[in-house]
């Protein structure tokens, strides 16, 4: 036999081997979820439950990052409405105003000792136009029942997952049940500010008294369709971590002048130069999260779909390229880059010395709020622009966060969730997902890592779009959903076994302490020393001037956009 054909036969037999790896990883690609008996789900009226949330929509507890401009008489209504609605609640709870408007109730189990569950809402909601050509089809605050919806803002975000709770713990009174496990009730009054005040304060009070949750529900994602490529069965998708958040500002220093005798650079031309740099140079992209989503569903994807996020060893720089062409299937994979505020200039005929723009950073978990900074200074900042902090003198602070564990998602507390989802929902898939967006849920990461994050409605792509927008509604079958949801979680968790996570018990008492504090930096972030000069007319700016045969200067990127370190 000669060389060639020897060569061949291991070319053949090595392609047969990558032939059988490929198609074993496929083929073990999808998670099955346990075929579990679904879980019964009590008979609600949904009108009746719309109703009350279209009471609460009326009080328009709008918040505000300054608290002296937020109006406390609303949030004072919201409370006592919910006295009025929910007498057995009041009867049967404690009831604690924290830090002047977040709500804490605790319905004490009869077993005390064991850790209690918690289920998480917020009081608060974005402003909404309320002007006549406003383009809703109610009034925003009215909160309107037509049409088989209640209209208006907090529908969806978050007054009727608030409402769903109380109403199935009232319920759940009435009918004399008793829970083994303590539950709380944690509703914040300023989510849509950060939690500062209100989930903060929360999570402070339980960490104080030694509290250790066995799961919380928070808002999150809901049951939705067409929201995964490849997939037609909707999907209830449980959130299971969060990105962090920080934000920069670039500012860029020149000498002002006038218009007609420009100076190069200007500072609007290196600031712009800055930001086309970092559109250039995206964060590397990291396809764990989204294989790990995509394997809950992996038996509905079409072949060839499945084939390659089984064998990104492989097929790793096609998916990538594919999932980046899409802006919501993009930000599963990296930390994103958005400009999302530019000051510059007072006159047209005035060259501005100083331009400044904002940008928002949503950070991929596994990297950090240092890293993240870290390349933003590397690819921008030199002696003409400077990369600052947003909000005061470090990094750290209320608008800055890292991301959250993943939560356990090999874990009873995981698979009851699923199990209910399936339950509500006989044919929807279940899916973990991470969120590129920020919950209360994270200011209680100190006390359990059973940390999930889902609103168990039917949500149209068209009714996710109102969230924050306009004609925000939901539907009286949404409504009774989520209250017989609430009513068989409450019953189920509360008298479950879970145990303890790995570990917990076994650490010392120093070692628990430590555990128990919310993830810090170990000292304050500050920026990097600035690669600044003072500017002399003299010294060379640092740009390349347009050539000579005037080609427009286009903005290439500082390294190559490729890189994954």
């Amino acid at each position: 036999m000669d060389l060639i054909t020897l060569i061949l036969i291991a070319l053949a037999a090595f392609l047969l081997v990558i032939i059988g790896v490929v198609l074993y990883r496929t083929s073990h690609f999808a998670i099955q979820l346990p075929d579990d008996e679904p879980i019964p789900l009590a008979e609600i009226d949904g009108e009746e439950v719309a109703r009350h949330i279209g009471l609460a929509i009326q009080l328009k507890t709008i918040s505000n990052t300054d608290p002296a401009k937020v109006d406390p008489l609303p949030f004072e209504g919201l409370r006592n409405l919910l006295q009025v609605l929910y007498p057995q609640v009041d009867d049967h709870l404690t009831r604690e105003v924290i830090n002047g408007g977040g709500l804490l109730y605790t319905w004490q189990g009869t077993e005390p000792d064991l850790d209690p569950i918690a289920l998480a809402a917020h009081q608060d909601v974005v402003p909404a136009n309320e002007a006549a050509d406003s383009g809703w089809t109610h009034p925003p605050f009215a909160g309107e029942i037509a049409d088989g919806y209640v209209w208006g803002r907090g529908a969806l975000d978050c007054k009727g997952s608030l409402i769903s709770i109380m109403e199935a713990v009232n319920n759940l009174i009435r009918d004399g049940f008793a829970p083994r496990r303590t539950v709380y009730l944690l509703f914040g009054h300023d989510e849509e500010c950060s939690g500062t005040h209100g989930a903060v304060a929360l999570a402070d009070i339980l960490e104080a008294r030694g509290v250790r949750l066995a799961l919380l529900l928070d808002e999150g994602g809901s049951v939705t369709t067409s929201t995964l490529p490849g997939i037609e069965s909707p999907v209830a998708m449980i959130g299971v971590t969060e990105k962090g958040h920080l934000s920069l500002k670039l500012k860029a220093t020149t000498k002002p002048g006038h218009a007609s005798t420009p100076s190069t650079p200007t500072a609007i031309g290196a600031l712009s130069l800055a930001i086309a740099t970092l559109e250039n140079n995206p964060f590397p992209q990291h396809l764990d999260m989204v294989e790990f989503m995509m394997s809950f569903v992996g038996a509905e994807l079409p072949f060839m779909d499945r084939l390659m996020l089984a064998n990104t060893w492989l097929f790793g720089g096609a998916v990538k390229r594919k999932l980046s062409q899409n802006p919501s299937t993009d930000a599963n994979t990296r930390t994103t880059i958005a400009p999302t505020i530019l000051r510059a200039g007072s006159a047209e005929n005035v060259l501005p010395a100083t331009a400044e723009a904002l940008i928002n950073l949503r950070i991929f978990p596994g990297e950090t709020v240092r890293e993240t900074y870290e390349r933003i200074y590397d690819l921008v900042a030199d002696q003409t622009l400077e990369v600052l902090p947003a909000h005061g003198e470090t990094l750290e602070g209320d608008h800055t966060w890292e991301p959250t564990e993943i939560s356990d998602i090999d874990s009873p507390q995981f698979r009851l969730l699923t199990r209910l989802a399936q339950s509500a929902y006989p044919e929807a898939l279940v899916a973990p997902f991470m969120m590129n967006g920020a919950t209360d849920s994270r200011h209680y990461s100190k006390l359990s890592h059973f940390i999930f994050r889902f609103s168990p409605i039917l949500l149209s792509q068209e009714d996710q779009d109102t969230v924050h927008g306009v004609n925000e509604r939901l539907s009286f079958e949404n409504a009774a959903r989520m209250v017989s949801f609430m009513q068989a979680l409450i019953r189920t968790a509360s008298q479950s076994d879970f145990v303890r996570f790995e570990g917990e018990d076994e650490v010392d008492e120093d070692e628990a302490e430590e555990d128990a504090e919310p993830r810090q930096m170990e000292k304050p972030l500050r920026i990097k020393p600035l690669r600044r000069a003072k500017l002399d007319e003299d010294e060379p700016s640092g740009l390349e001037p347009l050539s000579d045969d005037d080609e427009p200067l286009v903005a290439k990127p500082l390294v190559d956009s490729d890189r994954e370190d």
